[in-house]
């Protein structure tokens, strides 16, 4: 599948679990449990779309370590697209290895056997670890979206709260409501957008991480 059929196809879930109108509601009869299985069907398109945009990444920075002087700013570019793909050990190493003072024979054979052996986890990985193995920094971008995204406070309703399925049904409207307007990101005037860069692909991760902990409260 190419680029664009598995970026469509990520967008396509995301679409799904964020409506609930009458057509949907023919079918379903659990809001809650409905957009819990929707969030999780995103994880094979998001895979296949976070490895296409890897590959593609790692062929640019390859080509403009192989130059005999990289363009002006583009190592910090390629900064900014791996921060989002990898993990943090592996984007430390990598980030050792753009050292602008290091020999460039030797800096070209560090980045490729960093991004050789790098793992590519997307959220579905990293959130079914055990909370104390997530890396900090992950746990830190998650809260910040759950934050930004009002779902500290509606996690805290639920901890306190009896889950009715009236109970269910409305924390699975707000999440969804609010899941749905960051989403928007994703889309411009009206129409899915040419392109989602790393950096508002991991965005949308921890807006997706942020929803399924809600649930899963």
């Amino acid at each position: 599948m190419s680029e664009g059929g598995s970026r469509l196809a990520m967008l396509a879930r995301l679409a799904e679990a964020v409506q609930w109108d009458d057509a949907v509601r023919r079918h379903e009869n659990d809001p809650w449990t409905y957009l819990r299985r929707k969030l999780d069907d995103v994880a094979e398109p998001l895979h296949r779309f976070k490895q296409e945009l890897f590959d593609q990444a790692r062929a640019r920075l390859i080509e403009d370590l192989s130059k005999p002087v990289p363009p002006p700013g583009s190592m910090e570019a390629h900064r900014e697209a791996f921060e989002s793909l990898l993990t943090v050990g592996d984007f430390a190493d990598l980030s050792f290895n753009l050292d602008p003072d290091a020999d460039r024979a030797a800096r070209l054979d560090g980045v490729r056997s960093v991004l050789e052996h790098a793992r590519l986890l997307t959220l579905y990985e990293i959130e079914s670890m055990a909370p104390e193995l997530r890396s900090a920094s992950w746990n830190r971008r998650v809260e910040e979206m759950s934050r930004r995204l009002g779902f500290d406070a509606v996690q805290k309703i639920v901890a306190r709260t009896d889950m009715t399925r009236i109970h269910r049904a409305r924390v699975a409207r707000r999440v969804r409501a609010r899941l749905k307007e960051y989403l928007t990101v994703a889309r411009g005037a009206g129409a899915l957008r040419d392109e989602i860069t790393p950096f508002m692909l991991g965005r949308i991760e921890t807006a997706v991480a942020s929803s399924r902990r809600v649930l899963d409260a």
